[in-house]
Order: C-alpha cells, then sequence, then structure tokens
C-alpha cells in the first residue's frame, strides 16, 4: 500500500534527471493565461490538474512544452490560497512583466514542481480527486470507485504500449512521451493498489498475531521560522561556503532532504498544503541567462536575518 510520496521519489529523481540532460527541444506552449488572479479561478485551475485523472490522449511528442500560464501558476497560488490574501498591484505589474520576457527553457524545474504536487495530492488528497473525477462528463452517472479506476487502468496500459500515443498529463505542460509514461507507470502502480484495497477478500486469509514495525529514527527539528528565511539561511550557508554548492538537477532532492530535517507545519497557513513543494519554489528562485535569483531576497519588505554569518575558513590538509 502506498502510504507516503516517497514511495516514487526514485522515479521522480529519474524524471528530473531527465529533465535536466535536455535531450529534447524546450519550446513556449501557447495557452490562455490566468485572465485574473482571483483565488476562485486558481483553486479550479488547482483542482482540474492537480486533483484528477489525467485521460486526454495526444500524440507522443519528443519535446517539452511551458506555457507562461504554467510558470507563474504556482506563484501566484502561493499568495492566494497558501498566502489567503489578494495580489497586490505591484505583484499584479512583476507578474505581466515577467509574460514579456517568458522563455520556456529557463522554466524546466515548473514541471518539477507540477509532478511532485501531483502526486502529494493523489496520495494525500485522494478523496478529492477521485471525487473530481467522478463530476467529469466522462463517467457521468458512474459513481463505483473500482469500475472507473479500472476504466481508467485499461487506457492508461493501452497507452503505455503505443509508441505513437501519450496521456496529456498536464493541461498547460506537454511533456515528451518518456517522462509522460514514467507518469502513466506511477499512477498505474498506484491504481492497481489502491484497486487491491477495494476488491481484497479476507476470507482464507491467514492473519498472525505479530506485526513488524520500523522505527523512523529521523528526528525533524521544529523551525520557528518562515520558510522565507530558512531558505535564505540555506543560501547564506551555501554563499558562505559552509555548505557545498547545490549543483543543477539536484535542487529537488536537497529541498526535500532539509524539508526532512525541519518540520515546517508552523509555516503551513492549510491543514493540505505542501510545505516541501512551496519551500522547493523559494529554494530554486528563477533561473534567467543561466543566473539564479531569488526575488523575495531583493524585496524592500523582506529583512534578512542571516546575511552576518561569516565566511568558511576551510582547513588545509
Amino acid at each position: 500500500m502506498i502510504i507516503d510520496k516517497s514511495h516514487f521519489e526514485k522515479q521522480i529523481d529519474t524524471i528530473n534527471q531527465i529533465l535536466w540532460k535536455k535531450d529534447f527541444e524546450v519550446v513556449p506552449l501557447q495557452k490562455m493565461k490566468l485572465m485574473n488572479f482571483k483565488k476562485e479561478e486558481v483553486l479550479q485551475h488547482y483542482s482540474l490538474t492537480f486533483q484528477n485523472f489525467p485521460l486526454v490522449i495526444e500524440k507522443s511528442s519528443n519535446e517539452i512544452g511551458i506555457s507562461i500560464f504554467a510558470s507563474e501558476f504556482f506563484e501566484v497560488y502561493y499568495e492566494v490560497v497558501n498566502r489567503d490574501r489578494t495580489i497586490s498591484a505591484e505583484k499584479n505589474s512583476e507578474i505581466l512583466k515577467k509574460r514579456k520576457n517568458f522563455n520556456a527553457e529557463n522554466n524546466l524545474e515548473t514541471i518539477e514542481i507540477f509532478v511532485d504536487e501531483f502526486f502529494h495530492s493523489l496520495i494525500y488528497n485522494y478523496e478529492s480527486f477521485i471525487s473530481n473525477t467522478m463530476k467529469q462528463h466522462y463517467f457521468v452517472g458512474v459513481n463505483d470507485e473500482v469500475k472507473i479506476l479500472l476504466n481508467i487502468l485499461k487506457r492508461y496500459k493501452n497507452v503505455l504500449k503505443d509508441k505513437t500515443k501519450q496521456i496529456d498529463i498536464f493541461w498547460s505542460i506537454r511533456l515528451d512521451k518518456n517522462i509522460s509514461d514514467l507518469i502513466l507507470e506511477m499512477l498505474i502502480e498506484f491504481i492497481e493498489q489502491r484497486l487491491n484495497i477495494l476488491t481484497i477478500s479476507t476470507d482464507n486469509i491467514n492473519f498472525e498475531n505479530t506485526l513488524t514495525y520500523v522505527e523512523n529514527d529521523i528526528a525533524s527539528i521544529e523551525w520557528n521560522g518562515s520558510q522565507q528565511e530558512l531558505c535564505e539561511l540555506i543560501l547564506e550557508l551555501e554563499e558562505k561556503e559552509w555548505i557545498a554548492q547545490i549543483k543543477t538537477g539536484d535542487r529537488r532532492k536537497i529541498a526535500s532532504s532539509i524539508t526532512k530535517i525541519f518540520n515546517l507545519d508552523k509555516t503551513k497557513r492549510r491543514k493540505n498544503s505542501n510545505a516541501d513543494n512551496s519551500f522547493y519554489q523559494l529554494l530554486k528562485g528563477e533561473y534567467e541567462d543561466k543566473i539564479r535569483k531569488y526575488p523575495f531576497m531583493e524585496k524592500d519588505n523582506y529583512e534578512k536575518k542571516f546575511n552576518g554569518i561569516i565566511a568558511c575558513t576551510k582547513s588545509q590538509t
């Protein structure tokens, strides 16, 4: 039974490594942009993208397409949902300005965020996931979860075998066949395990009286500051060479390791928020012209807490 997102850690890391090898063309994908930044519209798109089984079939692709919509979505989501506030005129102007200089190739990390959020939602918010899927026009009148999952499973397996087809995983991102199929394999595994739970019979099963339990001996540290402050700390330690430089392509893994060490529950405004993902968005910053920038630290209202850390004096051996 899959009870934690870490179950797919190896597959997600494989996807990230494929992205950073860049053995494909990256093109801008033309999709309708957010017309406004209202909470209702943002939540509706979140529901359609991250709380639904994707079923649309498209021709297989050997390129990656990223839309402006995808690149700015979580920035907006963080403001209007996680922080529960309206987009300021200044922020609105900042987002619109970025649209003029959008470069798809500089936004590959957007795919990492989408994949991570998708499986976080699937595992921890499955009730909303299956409920939204049932509401789609192709399942009108069908309220049997097993029948729906079997139908989806058959569709996924057929597409997986067909080299000319793939599932359109994210409306605002076009993946290549390789990555799309990796995601499909994870979805198939999840559905098969879910079906086992729904259809398993207890007849003729010998239940043992013993229970095997493996203790998780990783003690997390409760972080009392904001996610931005934790991110600043890591960046300062990196700049002052107290920690090794974070390599391109490893940023997702490093962010995941940090959020395992530091408990970020106090930074969450909503119970089901994905704190791991929101911290990763801060740590990845914005990648423009091979330079990584961190907009939150450049704002006038952000007061740095760790810029006084002295540089590390490396010992000579």
